[in-house]
């Protein structure tokens, strides 16, 4: 495992685990659960600085945006996995045709994605951009989703 790869598992992890034990909304607190979310962005992004920017010396931007130096890359030993592209570049509609990627698809790294941010979170999808696709330059540019249990990252 890549170095750059075993500090975003672990980022992943820890991002997960201290949401869903100090800022995921109870019951009583729920009318505040975007508050508390808003919070936590917070301090995700310096987690993340702190995690993988620091350690890694890779001048990356703010977490949740597209991070030109960090690639998504198919785990081995798959050959491809399920996608979820975003209809237009990043309208938050994931319902674009293609379905599968192979290897030949660079990926940049943008967040952990799940659908419901004030539920337990699993970080359960890398939301990255399509970087270059040559059987589909069309996606190029757009958002989209991949199941973390196929990612693996390394330095672009």
């Amino acid at each position: 495992m890549q170095p750059l790869d075993s500090s975003i598992q672990s980022f992943r992890r820890a991002s997960r685990e201290l949401f869903n034990a100090y800022f995921r909304p109870q019951p009583a607190e729920f009318e505040q659960a975007w508050a508390w979310e808003e919070r936590f962005s917070i301090v995700e992004a310096e987690l993340f600085a702190q995690m993988i920017d620091t350690s890694n010396e890779l001048g990356l931007k703010r977490y949740g945006e597209p991070q030109d130096h960090i690639s998504v890359m198919l785990r081995q030993p798959a050959d491809f996995a399920p996608i979820m592209v975003n209809r237009d570049v990043d309208s938050g509609y994931w319902d674009h045709p293609l379905r599968e990627f192979t290897r030949e698809v660079e990926l940049r790294f943008v967040r952990f994605f799940d659908w419901d941010l004030v539920a337990v979170r699993d970080n359960q999808y890398v939301r990255v951009v399509i970087k270059d696709w040559p059987g589909h330059p069309e996606s190029v540019g757009k958002h989209a989703l991949v199941e973390a249990q196929y990612a693996t990252y390394g330095e672009a």
